[in-house]
Parts: structure tokens; sequence; C-alpha cells
């Protein structure tokens, strides 16, 4: 890949973290109840990803619905247990662009995921939802990361497994591919270096 990456000018890669970078085993545990925690994201994850302060209500509710009474670092730990991290992903996107993080996702998650898989290591920026009370469904999220990033939208590519966001990064000229697996991206990659 590297010797094509000048002729496709790519000089930073968006790396979506849920369903991208970290992905369902499809796993349970005695603690994490993934049907509640679907109800309570449909309830409380819109509020969460533009930055409101619900987190603590989002896990009474959890705890009222399961009778599991953990605290919310606990919580966290227990659901980022049932995940996979997309290492070879991660680690062969890294040799060959660098690699900023642009994740709808919530304050709490972040605090927490931000530390244990190190992004600082892997990441050169990191630009999320709720430090700017928008998502990615709003074009104005990605000006807001073309500006901070100094690049052109032709200078991005994008990688998200929701294809509206994939559509609106397109509307402003940033590449995008719609992550179904590893092995589909990095097809993906060779064919625009072609």
């Amino acid at each position: 890949m590297t010797n094509n990456q000048k002729h496709l000018d790519i000089q930073c890669c968006l790396l979506d973290l849920g369903g991208v970078v970290f992905q369902s085993t499809g796993q349970s545990n005695e603690t994490i109840d993934w049907s509640i925690i679907s109800q309570l994201n449909q309830q409380y994850g819109h509020q969460l990803n533009l930055g409101a302060d619900v987190f603590e209500e989002f896990i009474r509710q959890y705890q009222q619905k399961t009778q599991v009474f953990i605290d919310g670092q606990e919580f966290l730990k227990q659901v980022f247990d049932t995940l996979d991290f997309n290492h070879s992903l991660v680690d062969r996107l890294g040799q060959n662009f660098p690699i900023c993080i642009l994740s709808d996702n919530y304050r709490e998650n972040i605090t927490y995921i931000s530390q244990r898989y190190q992004f600082s290591e892997w990441s050169a920026r990191q630009f999320y939802s709720y430090e700017y009370g928008i998502t990615k469904s709003d074009p104005a999220l990605f000006r807001t990361v073309l500006a901070a990033l100094k690049l052109m939208p032709s200078q991005v590519l994008f990688i998200d497994d929701y294809a509206p966001h994939i559509q609106t990064a397109a509307k402003l000229g940033i590449r995008g591919i719609q992550f179904a697996n590893n092995e589909q991206v990095f097809d993906a990659l060779m064919s625009m270096m072609d």
C-alpha cells in the first residue's frame, strides 16, 4: 500500500470506533445484557453522543431493569470485556496513513476506552461528537474536522460501518469505505490505488 499512498494523497484516515475498531462478539456475561443496553441506547444514546450529562441516569435505568448494581466504571469494563478490539485493521492502516478517530460517542465511554486501549499511541488526533454537540449525520462535524486538520477533503479517507455517515462525508468530497470486514477494507484501498 505504501508506494501508492502518495498517488492517493491521503494525509489522514478517519476511523470510526463502534462497529469498526470495536466489534461485537455476540458474547454476554453475568453483568451485561445487550438487549437492555440496546433499549437504553435508543432512549439515551443520542443525548449522550451530543454531550448531555445523562450517563448516571443510563446506569440507574440499567440497574433497575437488570437488578445488577454496578457503577459506571465497572459497567464500561464489563461492556468492553465482551467486545473485540480490531488490532489488525488499526495496525495495517497505521502503517500507511496517520489515523484520526472520528466517533459519535459519549464522554464517559471515551474516557474509559481511550486509556484502556491507549488511543494516543495509535491515533494522531481524536474527534468526538460530544465535544462539538453534533454527530456524523451533520456535515458540520466533517467541516470542523477538516478545518482542525488543515486538510482538503480529497486528502482524507473515512472508514465507518454506517452508510449514511459515508454519504454525508462524500457530499463534502471525502472518500469513504463502508466497513464490513478487514479484507473488504483492504481490497477497497487496493482498488482506490489502481
